[in-house]
C-alpha cells in the first residue's frame, strides 16, 4: 500500500476557515491567529491572509491579486512565511505586514513553549491528549477514520544504565526526529512520558498498521550521532476508532494493551487487531 498516496485531511478544521488558513498538527490550531489576520485585513486592505510553514507546499497564487509576504523568524531561524493578498494595497502595507510577522512569530514561540516537549520537539502529553480528544469527537460526529499508534523503546533503561542519560536523551531525540520525518504532515507525534510515544494518524487500521511497520523499521535502523554503538528497537500497538472503540480513553486503553502484547510477543514488532494483522500480512506478501 502506498501510504503517501493516502489523503491527509485536517482532523479539526475551524468552522468557516479557508483552506489556506488551516494549520497542521505541529502548529497552533486553527483560529489561533484569527485576531492578527483580522488586523492585517483591516489595516492594509488585504482580501485574505495565509501562513505557510517551511516544508509545506506553497498555496496556489491568485494571478489576479497582488501579494505581499514577509518571513516568520524566531530565535534567528526562519520557520515560515506570512502572506497577504489584495487587489490593491494601502500605502506602507509592506512595512505594516513586517510588524504583523513579528506578532505571528511571537505567538508561535509562545505556543511551542507551551505545547512541545523540550527534548524531542514532539507534542507534550497534555497537548497530544487534547488533539486525540478532538479526533475522537470528530469520529463520533462524522465517522472520520483515525488510529492511534503507541510505541516505546525496548530495554531503554539499559541505554541509560550502560551509556548514561546523555546518551538516552540523544536516542530519544533521534527517534523523534526519524519518526517525524517518516510521518505525513497531518499525523501527530506526542511524547507520552519517558520513552513512550503516541502517533495519531488519519487512517484506517490497515493503513495505520503499514505506518506502524515503517516506523518500527526506521527506528531499528536509526544511528544516533555521537553514539553509533547503541542499538535499539521499538514495540508498537495499533488501535483504530470504531463502533466499540469510539472514545479517547477506549482508544488509548486498546493501543496500550496491544503495545503490551507486542512486548510479550518478543519486542521489536507491531501488534494490531488479529484479523487485520492477518490481512496486512497477506497484503504485504502480494
Amino acid at each position: 500500500m502506498n501510504v503517501a498516496a493516502q489523503n491527509c485531511h485536517d482532523l479539526f478544521p475551524a468552522a468557516g476557515a479557508q483552506p489556506s488558513e488551516m494549520f497542521e498538527a505541529d502548529a497552533p490550531a486553527p483560529g489561533h491567529y484569527d485576531t492578527i489576520f483580522y488586523l492585517v485585513r483591516q489595516t492594509i486592505g488585504a482580501r485574505h491572509v495565509t501562513i505557510q510553514l517551511d516544508g509545506e507546499p506553497r498555496p496556489p497564487a491568485d494571478e489576479h491579486m497582488a501579494c505581499l509576504e514577509h518571513p516568520l523568524v524566531t530565535q534567528g531561524r526562519r520557520f515560515g512565511m506570512l502572506r497577504a493578498y489584495a487587489e490593491q494595497f494601502e500605502s506602507g502595507a509592506s512595512h505594516l505586514l513586517a510588524g504583523f510577522a513579528v506578532l505571528v512569530a511571537e505567538q508561535h514561540a509562545l505556543w511551542s513553549e507551551a505545547h512541545l516537549d523540550v527534548l524531542t520537539k514532539a507534542l507534550t502529553r497534555r497537548a497530544f491528549m487534547s488533539d486525540l480528544g478532538r479526533a475522537a469527537a470528530t469520529f463520533q460526529r462524522s465517522g472520520r477514520q483515525c488510529s492511534l499508534i503507541m510505541f516505546d523503546l525496548d530495554h531503554f533503561k539499559a541505554v541509560n544504565d550502560v551509556h548514561g542519560h546523555a546518551a538516552g536523551d540523544a536516542v530519544l531525540r533521534g527517534v523523534a526526529h526519524v519518526v517525524q520525518a517518516e510521518l505525513r504532515r497531518c499525523d501527530i507525534l506526542g511524547r507520552l512520558g519517558g520513552e513512550e510515544f503516541g502517533v495519531l494518524v488519519t487512517a484506517d487500521h490497515l493503513t495505520a498498521l503499514d505506518i506502524a511497520e515503517r516506523l518500527r523499521a526506521v527506528i531499528e535502523a536509526t544511528v544516533v550521532r555521537d553514539y553509533p554503538q547503541i542499538d535499539f528497537t521499538a514495540s508498537l500497538g495499533v488501535a483504530s476508532m470504531d463502533a466499540q472503540t469510539d472514545t479517547r480513553d477506549a482508544l488509548i486503553a486498546l493501543a496500550d494493551a496491544r503495545l503490551y502484547a507486542a512486548k510479550e510477543g518478543g519486542r521489536n514488532r507491531v501488534q494490531g487487531a488479529e484479523e487485520m494483522m492477518r490481512a496486512f500480512a497477506l497484503q504485504a506478501a502480494e
